[in-house]
């Protein structure tokens, strides 16, 4: 479902919707997609480092953590760069 999401995200942006459906305040969407990943990530990988059936449920679970990580990081960024005062829109290089 995760990558169903996260692909549908980068397909809207890919196509430029984000521009045309101004009633959304996209990358807080996009927050959101990371914190829900960065829970489930949480869960699931907890559950294989606890139960630890084998050595791949157990690495499985360690790299689950480090993409748990990732997510976060994604989302603490993303909201760095929010402005919600501000217009919204791209930010291009000065030329």
């Amino acid at each position: 479902m995760e990558v169903v999401i996260t692909s549908l995200f980068f397909l809207l942006y890919l196509l430029k919707l984000d521009k045309k459906m101004k009633w959304l305040f996209w990358p807080l969407a996009d927050i959101f997609n990371s914190v829900i990943a960065a829970v489930f990530l949480l869960v699931v990988c907890l559950f294989a480092i606890i139960i630890k059936t084998n050595n791949g449920t157990l690495v499985g679970g360690v790299f689950g953590l480090v993409l748990l990580v990732l997510c976060i990081v994604d989302a603490v960024v993303l909201f760095r760069k929010i402005s919600f005062g501000g217009p919204r829109g791209r930010n291009y290089p000065a030329r």
